[in-house]
């Protein structure tokens, strides 16, 4: 299964990662499912009275109910996962690997973007790692690495190639 991410939101991921960098993050993706087994994420929202800490992010359910509830009404895009960041601290680096937390969070047949913030030492260009898994760059003095997981109906969590054309469109470092 790959994940398409779009321009809106790759932005919407990445502002909501740096700007509550050293504390986590999280947020809702919209999109669509199509039938040759690819996910479409069109939007991203942050969840913004998550509690955030340097080590977690929680939603409160009743705020998540609402925010599913509505978003029939106001869009004929589906929710199709959740994205949340992993920051560093202090000489730790952050991973975009999924915590046993994680895995237990993701709802089934949803994917979940995870992103790496850690301040970054130089500039790099983006780019997609050698197995097509996971983007990675710089933006302003952060380094961000994003990978996707899905989690099938029998609970058996992959990873998936995540593919951003915006990004690996430009040939320069930001």
């Amino acid at each position: 299964m790959d994940v398409l991410l779009s321009d809106k939101a790759f932005i919407g991921i990445v502002l909501s990662a740096v700007e509550a960098f050293k504390k986590e993050c999280t947020g809702a993706l919209l999109g669509y499912n199509l039938r040759d087994n690819r996910i479409v994420v069109e939007y991203s929202f942050p969840y913004q009275l998550a509690e955030r800490s340097y080590s977690q992010v929680i939603i409160s359910t009743k705020r998540e109910s609402r925010v599913k509830e509505i978003l029939p009404k106001i869009t004929q895009l589906n929710y199709v996962g959740e994205y949340h960041s992993h920051t560093q601290r202090g000489g730790k680096k952050a991973t975009a690997k999924l915590s046993d937390e994680d895995e237990e969070a993701i709802e089934k047949c949803m994917i979940e973007i995870v992103v790496a913030v850690n301040e970054a030492k130089r500039k790099t260009v983006w780019k997609q790692d050698p197995k097509g898994m996971m983007l990675s760059g710089t933006i302003g003095g952060y380094h961000l690495t994003l990978a996707c997981y899905y989690k099938k109906k029998d609970g058996t969590i992959i990873q998936c190639p995540l593919l951003c054309p915006y990004i690996l469109g430009f040939d320069l470092t930001f």
